[in-house]
């Protein structure tokens, strides 16, 4: 019966390497005094710069065309208009300059929890995922996201268990092979009809392998039926902890009555289709296709964190918690900056926003939840954290 269709997210972002000017973004004000206007740009609230005594709005380029605009000028490489300041300190009537560093876009990690019938049918299909289990997350890893590989079967001296080689095991095996936190096995005989039981009972034996940010998959590998029902899987799984929600079940199970055949994974198949994972035909007996299939998913589906670390401030610039804004290329042309509020509570009152892990010692920049998902569909966009000039906050 093939595969069931899923949608993936496109996590294609570009990270910008070259340091840029964040000019006229001394407190929101522009160089005249007048208060920026506050418009939406591409979906992002933008300050623009303004120019004379009229109040303007930037255009979607990031400024509104003068060279003194609050937004990008155009000319490659840093700017450094410091005005005639020569106390060190810039008059707050000149234009504020400041000096950005890229901060790194990268995929979220991606946690694995592979559920392997262990029955005496199994024989074929144990060896297959033993052998290619392997492959399936270096695939994952070399695409850049950090993985956590769960394996829940019992060990090859308990019917058709399971033992991995190196990279993912430790070079135990046909012993010990776990090898934590890339590599977490729970040695945990599965039955022909207990995949998704043996998932929640184990839980406190893998839970220290799922990351709260992460993208989370479940693969179930069986010739049977589920004896529990699909409501009281998807309930109890997410009732084990808030941040499984979004997990996406896959499946290896029979579709038809085959030759591989001890019953048809109905149950599984439709979880697989309801939460947009995929549903491989164990009949076809193919395993390299489908790991093929299994690691694009994975690779595809992932995100990219909406959280940054500070980086250092540079050129010998001291890092003042108040005088950091964030900058947001949608790689269409236009920079946009994106007002900080005072926590995450306050997200919900902005149009977008970010704000910081710990107001007090901060170390993270966090997105707010709708500024993420502008971020992570941008193609080609890229994220600024500009250090010198007052923090930009909602007008």
């Amino acid at each position: 019966m093939g595969w069931a269709e899923s949608h993936s997210k496109n996590a294609g972002i570009a990270v910008a390497a070259a340091l840029l000017l964040l000019g006229g973004c001394d407190g929101g004000s522009n160089n005249d005094g007048t208060q920026a206007s506050v418009g939406t740009l591409g979906g992002l609230s933008s300050t623009g710069g303004g120019t004379g005594d009229a109040e303007t709005t930037a255009n979607p380029s990031g400024g509104s065309g003068d060279d003194d605009s609050g937004g990008s000028s155009g000319n490659d490489g840093p700017k450094f208009d410091l005005g005639a300041a020569t106390s060190g300190e810039i008059p707050e009537e000149e234009e504020c300059a400041a000096v950005s560093e890229a901060a790194e876009l990268v995929p979220l990690p991606a946690d694995i929890i592979v559920v392997v019938d262990n029955s005496g049918s199994m024989t074929f299909e144990a060896g297959e995922i033993q052998d290619r289990l392997n492959d399936f997350s270096q695939q994952i890893i070399d695409s850049g996201i950090d993985v956590h590989v769960v394996l829940i079967s019992s060990y090859p001296n308990q019917g058709n268990g399971i033992c991995l080689d190196p990279p993912l095991g430790n070079g135990g095996c046909p012993n010990d092979d776990n090898n934590p936190p890339l590599f977490t096995h729970v040695n945990q005989s599965v039955s022909s009809h207990n995949a998704w039981a043996r998932v929640l009972s184990t839980h406190p034996q893998w839970a220290g392998a799922i990351r709260e940010e992460s993208s989370k998959h479940i693969l179930v590998v069986t010739d049977d039926t589920s004896d529990m029902s699909l409501e009281a899987f998807d309930t109890g799984f997410l009732g084990l902890d808030p941040s499984y929600a979004g997990y996406l079940q896959h499946s290896v199970v029979c579709h038809s009555n085959c030759a591989s055949a001890a019953g048809i994974g109905s149950r599984y198949i439709n979880l697989s289709v309801q939460t947009g994972g995929v549903a491989a035909d164990l009949c076809d007996q193919d395993f390299q296709s489908v790991f093929d299939v299994l690691s694009t998913e994975v690779i595809g589906g992932t995100q990219l964190a909406c959280e940054f670390e500070i980086p250092e401030p540079p050129n010998g610039e001291d890092f003042d918690p108040d005088k950091v804004n964030v900058d947001f290329d949608d790689g269409l042309g236009g920079t946009f900056p994106i007002p900080r509020v005072a926590s995450a509570a306050e997200c919900a009152g902005v149009v977008d926003g970010w704000y910081y892990d710990n107001p007090v010692a901060p170390t993270m920049i966090v997105m707010c939840p709708q500024t993420c998902e502008k971020v992570q569909v941008a193609k080609n966009g890229s994220i600024n954290i500009a250090f010198g000039c007052e923090t930009i906050v909602p007008g």
